[in-house]
């Protein structure tokens, strides 16, 4: 008796503070027209309300109202993709437009053809060099002479007043002290750590421009996922709205408000996947070259499955011919003819140096001051305070630093050869499961999907199914994409 009470009491309290409610104005602002899907309203500015121009609005005509008001759409063209021509691209198509661009790839080709030319100049010095210099030597006569002599030269360094001298000169060095030949073995070896580096930055571009690609192809696999997510989503509304207009619905419009909370979250994880696709499509441009108006189509997903045979070339002694470590090689025989240049420095060389021309004092009489010379020297080094044997010093140390950076590379790069052979194998694991769990979770969506209509499931089950499905069919498309960038990574010149 005493909890009839109660509830009696309870009752009559709360209709009683709908009643004062229900006479007091409505101090609410007036509602805009709702937009229709796919659109925004324009935002209004608040007005005061009007006690003589609004009319009282009861509790429950307030509640009505907040039912079928909708979630507003994103305003028009907003998330869609911009219009301009469309370039289909298949992967070695990527690759071939981003070797064609500025990249680090380009300045390290340019280090490769500063770095040849050096090789050549070092060539050269083994070749005598050919000048011909022409010189006027002209003096006053002097003033100091016997009678009756002919005017003279004033300077004893001159042999006229007017000396004319014209010669073809060849000089150069004999190398004894294997000087040059050490510095030509060193421009050889720092054109071969270019172009190991040529190679490096090449192998960084590739990586990059299949990351790229690959992430386009699972940006727009999200995007698409998403659409379908959200069509599904849209049919089950429809469905929980004629359950609900036939009187069939049970849970008192609980589940077609739950249906329409799944829309609009499917609505938001769509223009989040348009957002990440347009991203993705930014990072392939910049690399590609691409304008930034032009939409490129990517292989499907589906295209380029991988299988267990694609992986069974790469081994470890693939890590052995990574242009990484033929850089540091090459660096290393440089530092070493950089040893032998110093030390040669401390032994004897030679050079020479021939003539051929007219020393005259009279240019009409060439014949008589026409000849040749020549001039050998022989260049034997003293004391040097130590300035060769320091500079052997630190081209030995040189080397030996390199050989310790060459042991510590190849530790690292067995780390990422064994970190993505290992990524592969799970990625090839992933694809199988994930294919299996597709297939399964597609049949399990059909199922609940018909039992809800049968009233023998709920809508939580329906919205679990739409869950698993679109995260088992992204798992799958996460794999594939995962084995392609794993794989990648395994070979020591990509895109070759």
């Amino acid at each position: 008796m005493r909890n009839l009470t109660t509830s009696l009491t309870l009752l009559f309290c709360l209709l009683f503070a709908q009643f004062v409610r229900a006479q007091q104005p409505a101090a609410t602002t007036p509602q805009q027209p709702a937009a229709r899907p796919g659109q925004t309203q324009q935002p209004q500015a608040p007005q005061r309300p009007n006690p003589r121009a609004t009319p009282e609005a009861s509790p429950q005509e307030e509640n009505l109202q907040q039912e079928n008001r909708r979630v507003e759409g994103p305003p028009r063209g907003f998330g869609e993709q911009p219009q301009g021509p469309v370039q289909a691209m298949t992967l070695q198509e990527a690759l071939q437009l981003a070797l064609k661009q500025t990249s680090a790839f380009q300045q390290a080709q340019f280090d490769e053809r500063i770095v040849r030319e050096d090789v050549r100049q070092a060539r050269a010095a083994f070749l005598p060099k050919l000048t011909v210099p022409l010189t006027y030597f002209g003096t006053t006569p002097s003033r100091v002479r016997e009678p009756g002599e002919p005017p003279t030269f004033s300077y004893a360094s001159s042999v006229a007043i007017n000396e004319t001298v014209a010669l073809l000169n060849a000089g150069g060095e004999i190398d004894l002290s294997g000087r040059l030949r050490a510095a030509l073995r060193r421009s050889n070896e720092l054109l071969a750590a270019a172009r190991a580096g040529t190679l490096v930055a090449r192998r960084a571009l590739v990586i990059n421009t299949v990351d790229a690609y690959y992430g386009m192809v699972l940006a727009r696999q999200k995007r698409r996922l998403a659409e379908e997510t959200l069509s599904l989503a849209e049919g089950f509304v429809k469905v929980a709205e004629g359950i609900a207009v036939r009187g069939e619905d049970e849970s008192g419009g609980a589940d077609v408000l739950r249906a329409r909370a799944q829309v609009v979250q499917r609505r938001d994880e769509l223009q989040q996947a348009r957002a990440g696709e347009s991203a993705a499509m930014d990072i392939l441009r910049v690399l590609t070259g691409v304008e930034f108006n032009t939409q490129i189509n990517v292989t499907s997903i589906n295209e380029n499955i991988p299988t267990v045979s694609d992986f069974e070339s790469y081994t470890e002694e693939q890590i052995r011919t990574r242009p990484e470590l033929q850089q540091i090689e090459a660096q290393r025989r440089a530092a070493l003819a950089d040893a032998r240049a110093a030390r040669a420095d401390r032994l004897p060389q030679m050079t020479y140096n021939v003539n051929g021309g007219f020393d005259a004092g009279d240019i009409h009489q060439l014949n008589r001051f026409s000849g040749g010379s020549a001039i050998v020297t022989l260049t034997v080094p003293v004391f040097d305070f130590g300035t060769s044997r320091s500079r052997e010093t630190q081209a030995r140390l040189r080397a030996e630093q390199l050989d310790s950076q060459r042991e510590l590379a190849m530790r690292q790069l067995r780390q990422e050869f064994y970190t993505a052979r290992a990524a592969a194998l799970a990625a090839l694991a992933r694809v199988r499961d994930a294919q299996s769990g597709v297939t399964a979770a597609q049949q399990n969506l059909t199922l609940i999907f018909a039992r809800y209509r049968v009233k023998k499931a709920s809508i939580t089950d329906v919205v679990d199914a739409q869950a698993a499905y679109a995260e088992a069919r992204m798992a799958y498309a996460q794999a594939i994409v995962d084995y392609h960038t794993a794989r990648v990574r395994l070979e020591a010149n990509p895109g070759q």
